[in-house]
């Protein structure tokens, strides 16, 4: 997207010259509900796991081939077998892209034709999918494609297991948590005049 900058270190996005909040930092709100308990150590690990796991099933979609170390090759297999058991021709794969009006930025793992209907998928390698979460995460990405004009029809977390399975979960277009989120985050980013409380 033109004018849109994404910095993998930080996971920081620019949009013109000025930086904007991501769609994760927007529901940081949710996640320290989710999250707020679990060890920093076993984040940190399936962070690393699950970009590995986002960079090979990229390679894949991109080059029909990829190499990948042997402890995420079951994540590898389950997201091909996807792919053998559905209809799917992507539009976009792994974009960062920009909301103008509401200044909010996001990658999309996937988004296009999925069985016929145009959908956005995100994929997870979770052992537990957080559904709130994942509700107001696919619906901060609709929202960014909306601004496109893209008509999404579907929004599905594809849960991806280590042992070759994978689940499809179907989420409901409904931003109320997404905006619940991002009110807050822009309450939080309010600057207040000095000497009052607004």
């Amino acid at each position: 997207m033109r004018g849109l900058k994404f910095y993998d270190e930080g996971h920081i996005y620019e949009y013109r010259g000025e930086r904007i909040p991501s769609v994760s930092e927007i529901l940081r709100f949710m996640s320290r509900e989710v999250y707020g308990d679990i060890n920093k150590y076993v984040l940190d690990n399936a962070a690393q796991r699950g970009t590995a796991v986002h960079s090979a099933t990229e390679a894949l979609d991109r080059y029909g081939t990829v190499e990948c170390s042997e402890d995420i090759y079951g994540y590898i297999q389950a997201y091909a077998r996807f792919l053998n058991e559905h209809t799917v021709e992507w539009k976009y794969i792994e974009a960062p892209i920009a909301h103008r009006r509401m200044k909010y930025a996001g990658t999309i793992d996937r988004a296009g034709i999925v069985d016929g209907c145009f959908a956005i998928v995100d994929l997870k390698t979770n052992a537990a999918i957080k559904k709130p979460l994942v509700k107001a995460q696919l619906n901060g990405y609709r929202k960014l494609l909306t601004e496109r004009r893209e008509r999404i029809e579907s929004l599905y977390c594809l849960q991806l297991l280590p042992d070759g399975r994978y689940r499809l979960y179907p989420a409901a277009i409904d931003d109320t948590e997404f905006m619940a989120c991002y009110k807050m985050h822009i309450a939080m980013q309010k600057k207040q005049k000095r000497g009052k409380i607004e």
